[in-house]
């Protein structure tokens, strides 16, 4: 049987972070990790852990929360599922700003996109991200769900600020809702068979 070692340097250069990074892949609707590159002498071999901001956004954001039986957008979950990390039932702790895990975007995957949907993914986005001002993380928070109602699409844009006023991170997630998970992205105008204008 194998066994797995880690090590950590015993000099005075920095330790490593070991939060890892989260690379998001929209149209999995998944994340993953990655492994640690060269540039981390400390970590080889580990997982990749240079961007615990990023990596937090995306938990708070792609992560599935439970949603309450009596929310406004509750008539949009098909089923009995209101999803939501376990561990949210054994330890969230409110004198550390803890909150539930992620965000209730998962209710869109079958929502028609309307104005309204579009003012409720930037509502629901800063709540979700509301826990980074809270534990000091953050200054403020901006959010802006770009819809574009022909194709279906909407996109989210996020810009966190630091204490002295300047932007620390700037990401845009692009197609984070479809009409329906599991539907393919809509063709391209181009491939259209001859004779539709």
């Amino acid at each position: 049987m194998a066994k797995l070692q880690v090590r950590i340097g015993e000099s005075s250069d920095a330790q490593p972070n070991l939060g890892w990074d989260t690379i998001w892949s929209p149209w999995g609707g998944c994340g993953d990790w990655a492994i640690a590159g060269a540039d981390e002498p400390q970590n080889r071999g580990g997982l990749r852990a240079k961007a615990a901001l990023h990596t937090a956004v995306i938990i708070q954001l792609f992560t599935d929360r439970r949603i309450e039986d009596d929310h406004p957008l509750r008539y949009l979950v098909q089923g009995d599922d209101p999803r939501g990390w376990w561990g949210d039932g054994v330890d969230v702790r409110a004198d550390l700003h803890e909150t539930e895990l992620g965000s209730l975007l998962w209710v869109f995957e079958r929502a028609p996109l309307t104005e309204e949907i579009r003012q409720w993914v930037e509502r629901l986005a800063l709540e979700a991200l509301q826990p980074l001002i809270d534990q000091g993380a953050a200054a403020k928070i901006k959010a802006q769900a770009v819809a574009q109602f022909a194709l279906n699409r909407c996109d989210l844009a996020v810009q966190i600020y630091g204490r002295d006023g300047a932007r620390v991170y700037d990401q845009r997630f692009e197609d984070i809702w479809r009409q329906s998970v599991t539907s393919p992205a809509p063709p391209d105008f181009n491939h259209l068979p001859s004779g539709i204008a």
